[in-house]
C-alpha cells in the first residue's frame, strides 16, 4: 500500500511539474510549482525515462509558446530580449548567419587555396629522395 501512495504523490508532483515547465521553461519555478527540490526533479528525470520524456516534451511546447509569444510582438514592436530568448531555446532555427564573405568572394578564395595546394603538390613530386 506505501508503494501506491508514493506512486500517486510522484504522478501528482510529476503533472505539477510538466505544466509548469511548459509555462516557464524553468526546471527551478517547475520545481517549485511541484512542491518539490530541483535536486529532486533532476533526479526523477534521471530515474523515469517517461517522466524524461515529458520533460523534454514540455520544454519544446513552452518555446513553441515563446515562438507564438514573439510573432505576436513581432506584430506589435520589436523585442531584443525576446529574439535572445528565442536564440537561446532554438538555436538552430533562430541563429544568426556566421558567413562574413560574400559567396562570389568565398568561391574566389577556395579556387586561389585549391590552385595554391596543386602547385604545392606538384612542386614536391620533382623533388629528388634523399
Amino acid at each position: 500500500m506505501p508503494q501506491r501512495v508514493e506512486r500517486e504523490s510522484f504522478l501528482r508532483y510529476a503533472c505539477r511539474c510538466q505544466t509548469a515547465l511548459e509555462q516557464t521553461g524553468s526546471v527551478t519555478a517547475a520545481a517549485k510549482t511541484a512542491k518539490i527540490s530541483r535536486e529532486r526533479a533532476y533526479e526523477c528525470r534521471r530515474l523515469y525515462p517517461t517522466f524524461a520524456t515529458l520533460w523534454d516534451q514540455a520544454l519544446e511546447t513552452g518555446a513553441d509558446l515563446l515562438a507564438d509569444e514573439a510573432r505576436r510582438r513581432a506584430f506589435a514592436g520589436s523585442d531584443v530580449l525576446l529574439m535572445f530568448l528565442m536564440k537561446g531555446l532554438q538555436p538552430q532555427k533562430w541563429r544568426e548567419s556566421r558567413a562574413s564573405v560574400a559567396p562570389s568572394e568565398l568561391n574566389r578564395l577556395i579556387e586561389v587555396e585549391l590552385q595554391r595546394i596543386a602547385k604545392q603538390k606538384k612542386a614536391e613530386e620533382w623533388e629528388p629522395i634523399n
